[in-house]
């Protein structure tokens, strides 16, 4: 892990932003040898060996390997630059305001499809992260589900909520398929034992929905009917293509061995977004559809934002401060190095 003084970067960062970067060094690299090749081979044509020492002589093989190596280290610290690191500034103590949420994730197996990026539960593991990084005073309760449900009760401890679904699978689930109105229904009585307790009164309660909404055995709109009586929204987040997609056969040591057949047919998943748009409407909430490009976590944040919100006891916050304009000045001193140290030799002798 990243120590906390250092730097925090994104938790999803691009793999072409990686692979633009190596395809970077690479190049460079090889251009300097390129060059040098051609500079020798030119050197040979001239035929005149005691000319071509001297010349030999003068050209510092040190320099030709350190200028190649000053110009690979500053684009890659403006690559880093690229990715905004932080560092952690200073303490100070808050009053937190937050809601009452209960985060729904799908954890059947078409969960392993990669219409997005990774497979959709690998990204979504990722951008619940992001999102409880974000969350402060909000009480935070999971709920996991395929045909079967887990749960995790209501916490202000966001690393237990991470801990919970951080190593489990879909494999970990002892019934397969995918039942949203059980996992609905839990939700809202995972919310309902919290009323009354505190200042649970005062806060509004709301659900996150992250599945592909191919619901085959529950009935997910009743248990929408039952959250819009004690006054729960639930925001629903689509995960998937509408157009289909074929579910990897994924085995509990995570290798792939094919895709999902039943009756001899490749079975394909797609996204359900007409259920999951009613059961947001039925409860006064929003859809958002995850895209490979922007998942909708900064959506439901700005949505959440709007709720009423209670105050909970003082902690301590911690700001952070961008870290970048330190590594661009570093990456331009390095080319500027590199710019005046010239091939040749230096020597102090008189001529």
């Amino acid at each position: 892990m990243i120590p906390d003084r250092l730097a925090n970067f994104p938790p999803f960062v691009p793999w072409w932003h990686v692979a633009l970067a190596i395809l970077v060094v690479l190049s460079i690299i090889v251009g300097y040898i390129v060059s040098a090749a051609l500079r020798q081979r030119r050197l040979q044509q001239l035929g005149k060996l005691p000319q071509i020492k001297r010349m030999i002589q003068s050209h510092s093989p040190v320099l030709a390997v350190v200028r190649p190596v000053l110009v690979s280290l500053a684009l890659l610290l403006l690559l880093l630059a690229w990715w905004r690191p932080q560092h952690a500034g200073k303490a100070r103590m808050v009053k937190a305001r937050g809601i009452d949420l209960v985060i729904v994730l799908d954890y059947s197996k078409s969960m392993y499809a990669r219409d997005i990026p990774l497979s959709r539960i690998k990204r979504a593991k990722q951008e619940l992260g992001r999102l409880l990084d974000k969350m402060h005073g909000t009480r935070v309760g999971m709920v996991i589900f395929a045909g079967s449900v887990k749960e995790l009760p209501l916490t202000t401890d966001y690393n237990a909520v991470k801990l919970f679904w951080e190593d489990k699978t879909p494999h970990d689930m002892p019934v397969g398929g995918t039942a949203i109105g059980l996992a609905l229904t839990s939700a809202v009585r995972l919310l309902q034992r919290v009323r009354g307790k505190g200042k649970g009164k005062q806060r509004d309660q709301a659900v996150l929905l992250i599945t592909d909404g191919e619901d085959h055995q529950s009935e997910p709109l009743k248990a929408a009917r039952m959250a819009k009586k004690l006054g729960i929204r639930v925001y629903t987040l689509g995960i998937g293509s509408p157009m289909g997609e074929l579910i990897p056969e994924i085995l509990e040591d995570g290798k792939q061995v094919g895709y999902l057949k039943h009756n001899g047919k490749f079975v394909t998943t797609k996204l359900d977004s007409k259920t999951l748009r009613e059961i947001s409407r039925l409860t006064s909430g929003r859809y958002i559809q995850a895209t490979a490009a922007a998942f909708g976590v900064d959506r439901f944040v700005k949505e959440i934002d709007k709720l009423k919100k209670s105050e909970t006891k003082r902690r301590i916050k911690r700001e952070y401060r961008d870290s970048y304009r330190l590594l661009v000045f570093l990456a331009l001193l390095l080319l500027l190095c590199e710019a005046t140290l010239g091939s040749r030799r230096w020597s102090m002798r008189k001529r």
